[in-house]
């Protein structure tokens, strides 16, 4: 079979690899229709790896959002059946650990995520023709073009960060940063009951689409400090916080645009800068949550995208068949995009 496949930094091919097979009672097989190019894969590419932690060691098929038609299934499974669609969660747990067996499955010590050089071998993903993946990591979808679809696991992960923000019916919600998670987010806010979402980005274009995603307001925090500065007054003017970006500075600022006892739901992973000045979370008594991953969040979002509840599709910038895989990173890569997929037509 055909993957994209990833050799070294910049070294990205499509090329024939071993077609993967069931070996377990539990697992399904998975014809790949779409899949989208997320931020790590982007810099899988560009730096061979995600910091100095997670290194490229050997080649890797890459992408771990993604979805497709059940071909085949264990002999334990019984609750999909071949030519059901599916949409694919990345993360594979061991159900045997101790995080496990308290259904804290985020932070299973043997985990196995698709398209993802944190362990060795690597595990392979999901920008293959064919994929393995247990039962307990396809939910079926019905009535949804495979382009929707696709985006189940990066909206998940704006579920979980709505989620870890707590109870925000009727609330004011601020997200900072209107990227792809950032864009879901405000969708998924409005879906949970805010009554009020801004998206906040140093870039115009993220937040037209934001707009169209549901946000109620959008502030460019570079042109309109004026507006900024009116939401850091009275101690903070937003309930609760979405912190999309993982940039320090960003993170920080919330912290002064949120009211006391605000929640942060730090979605965004700090790279080598980390906030160091914590004067308003120190003086207004603010949750700030770590968000990882997500588990329970999943099916959730598959339903509002198969419900229409979440229109994904003002981010997708572009679709690249699986041959031009190159072309679909370096789109991906460009500031002029949000979200490209690539396809197994």
């Amino acid at each position: 079979m055909k993957a994209c496949v990833l050799h070294k930094k910049g070294d990205l091919r499509y090329e024939d690899v071993a077609e993967p097979m069931i070996k377990e009672d539990l697992e399904v097989k998975v014809k790949i229709l779409a899949g989208g190019i997320c931020g790590s894969d982007q810099h899988y590419y560009l730096d061979g790896g995600i910091g100095s932690a997670i290194v490229v060691r050997e080649p890797i098929i890459m992408g771990h959002e993604g979805c497709g038609i059940v071909t085949e299934v264990g002999s334990k499974v019984d609750n999909i059946k071949v030519g059901d669609m599916v949409a694919l969660r990345p993360a594979r747990p061991c159900f045997d650990c101790y995080y496990c067996k308290h259904h804290m499955y985020s932070y299973c010590e043997n985990m196995r995520h698709f398209g993802s050089a944190a362990t060795f071998p690597h595990v392979q993903g999901l920008f293959s023709e064919y994929v393995v993946a247990h039962k307990e990591q396809c939910r079926v979808v019905k009535d949804v073009a495979p382009e929707v679809a696709a985006f189940a696991e990066p909206l998940a992960v704006a579920y979980n960060g709505v989620h870890c923000a707590g109870d925000i019916i009727g609330k004011k919600v601020l997200v900072m940063g209107a990227g792809p998670i950032g864009c879901l987010a405000v969708s998924a806010a409005k879906a949970l009951g805010a009554d009020m979402v801004a998206a906040v980005d140093i870039r115009d274009n993220p937040l037209e689409v934001a707009t169209q995603m549901g946000a109620d307001i959008t502030c460019n925090s570079m042109t309109n400090t004026a507006q900024i500065e009116a939401w850091c007054e009275h101690k903070g003017y937003f309930d609760a916080v979405i912190e999309c970006t993982g940039n320090a500075f960003a993170s920080m600022q919330s912290m002064k645009m949120l009211r006391p006892e605000g929640t942060i739901a730090q979605v965004g992973m700090f790279g080598a800068k980390t906030p160091n000045d914590l004067g308003a979370f120190a003086v207004k008594g603010l949750k700030w949550h770590s968000v990882f991953r997500f588990y329970g969040e999943f099916a959730p979002a598959v339903n509002a995208l198969e419900s229409g509840i979440v229109d994904p599709l003002p981010l997708l910038s572009a679709s690249f068949k699986a041959e031009d895989c190159v072309k679909a990173m370096e789109a991906a890569v460009s500031p002029e995009t949000l979200k490209v997929q690539v396809r197994f037509d």
